[in-house]
């Protein structure tokens, strides 16, 4: 959804994923934390993944800040890849992006 700022989701919300009783985790940071976004000023909002514990493979996501419709993308491409949260939480992203903020946000998974 084209709101200001933009809102992206892809896949299941954690209450979707909650109701289907499947061991999950969740992955939470604010925008402030991007330094991408705060580079731009424009730091409101969050990032959040849903993952599942077991196998690791991104179950849905939501972005509410600058660019979420296109960091939505990358996210859709590992859904559709099978890819675990680790290799977004482990690659090496161009700096500075937005997108390097999935480092920090599957970082939060560590326990």
């Amino acid at each position: 959804m084209f709101i200001d700022p933009q809102l992206g989701r892809i896949g299941l919300s954690e209450t979707e994923a909650r109701a289907r009783g499947g061991n999950i985790r969740v992955a939470k940071l604010p925008m402030n934390y991007v330094a991408r976004a705060l580079e731009m000023d424009e730091a409101r909002g969050f990032m959040k993944a849903v993952v599942d514990a077991d196998t690791g493979l991104i179950l849905g996501a939501a972005v509410l800040g600058i660019e979420g419709g296109e960091l939505m993308a990358a996210l859709e491409l590992a859904m559709m890849g099978k890819l675990p949260h680790t290799v977004l939480r482990d690659a090496v992203f161009a700096h500075p992006t937005l997108a390097e903020a999935f480092n920090n946000l599957f970082t939060t998974l560590v326990p």
